[in-house]
């Protein structure tokens, strides 16, 4: 028996590329470097971008121009992210655009992309920044497909956030996730100040109410794939997978500010809640557990007993595995220099074939044996 197999029977398992721009040669461009790699689609303006979104449910990532008729990037991302469509959520976008000035990259990042990059971007590059884009949107679709299906019998009854089992079982998952992927987690242990006297001041009921109420707000400054739980009493705990040492600062600094600026009326008279936050991080900590973890998280919480503060883990860029070079390129693009420099030279010897390919073919006369020596 003879099987035959033209062209468009062949199911594609390659990752769709949706490219927004009303200039036909910078498509032609973009598809020229992806198409090796990707499925390509084009729609010369934002109208039609957002219709063959809707339409097409198989597109991966997006690559959209700002200044285009009909709808321009920043519009057309308005719309995808205000959807209200899970799918569109997690959808990766990556802005293009000529300019390259920081404030244009921060409305973009405001208005919910996912990467910045320019005209000018080379081949390799825009491969390394569409493939490391699909990759994260991937893990936090993971996650959070797994979170949805088990936050439906695991939650905290008194606040409506997720119970301790689910935190445990996001957790270890996150563990898991981190280690075969070369990532990392970190973990939030949140404390509420004097619980005990305004237990007392507010009584079991109207108690229970507030923490209900500062769960919600919480939730209100979380990302959709972090997991926050209700401990017991007045703690809380905050799984946030894939989020290093400094964005966890930044995390943390503002849960702390949203409750303390918080405003609780009891009896005509206004509260005032504050909260102590401690960080854990399974590079910097090397904690592999969800128990090691939460240890960590707990003595450095009671080490210091101080009202209103943040106690964040001491950097330990030893413990921080060599970025691949695709997330060194995204990490520098995003203004993580600093995070980069420890793994410079790793980075610059995993690249030394290449250098010396470079070196060889473009007569560039680099002295590469200078790698060798550090």
């Amino acid at each position: 028996m003879e099987f035959i197999m033209n062209e468009s029977s062949e199911l594609s398992t390659r990752p769709k590329v949706l490219i927004v721009d009303d200039s036909r040669i910078v498509r032609a461009t973009v598809k020229k470097h992806l198409s090796e790699h990707f499925d390509i689609v084009e729609e010369a303006d934002g109208e039609a971008g957002w219709k063959r979104l809707l339409a097409d449910t198989t597109i991966n990532l997006m690559v959209s121009d700002l200044t285009m008729p009909e709808l321009d990037g920043l519009g057309l991302l308005a719309r995808v992210r205000s959807s209200g469509d899970e799918r569109l959520h997690y959808l990766p976008i990556i802005i293009i655009s000529g300019e390259e000035d920081e404030s244009t990259k921060l409305r973009c990042v405001e208005c919910g992309a996912n990467d910045f990059i320019t005209k000018s971007t080379d081949r390799t590059e825009m491969l390394a920044r569409v493939k490391a884009n699909l990759e994260l949107a991937a893990t936090r679709r993971e996650l959070a497909e797994s979170r949805a299906v088990q936050v439906q019998s695991t939650t905290d009854e008194l606040t409506g956030v997720a119970s301790p089992h689910l935190l445990d079982l996001q957790l270890n998952q996150a563990l898991a996730f981190a280690l075969r992927h070369n990532s990392e987690v970190t973990l939030l242990l949140l404390e509420v100040n004097h619980h005990q006297a305004l237990n007392d001041k507010l009584g079991e009921k109207l108690y229970g109410q507030m923490l209900g109420l500062l769960a919600k707000l919480l939730e209100g400054k979380l990302r959709k794939e972090d997991t926050l739980a209700h401990l017991a009493g007045p703690m809380f705990a905050i799984v946030s997978p894939a989020t290093p040492l400094t964005e966890a600062r930044i995390v943390a600094e503002r849960l702390r500010n949203s409750i303390a600026n918080a405003r609780i009326n009891f009896r005509g008279t206004q509260l005032r809640v504050s909260a102590s936050i401690a960080v854990a991080n399974s590079w910097h900590d090397d904690a592999q557990s969800s128990e090691r973890m939460m240890m960590i998280a707990q003595d450095r919480l009671y080490a210091t007993p101080m009202d209103n503060q943040v106690f964040m883990p001491e950097m330990n860029t030893a413990l921080a595995p060599t970025p691949l070079i695709a997330e060194a390129l995204v990490m520098l693009h995003k203004g993580m220099g600093q995070e980069l420099q420890p793994h410079l030279l790793a980075l610059m010897r995993n690249l030394q074939p290449l250098l010396a390919m470079a070196n060889q073919e473009l007569n560039l006369d680099w002295d590469l044996s200078r790698l060798d020596h550090h």
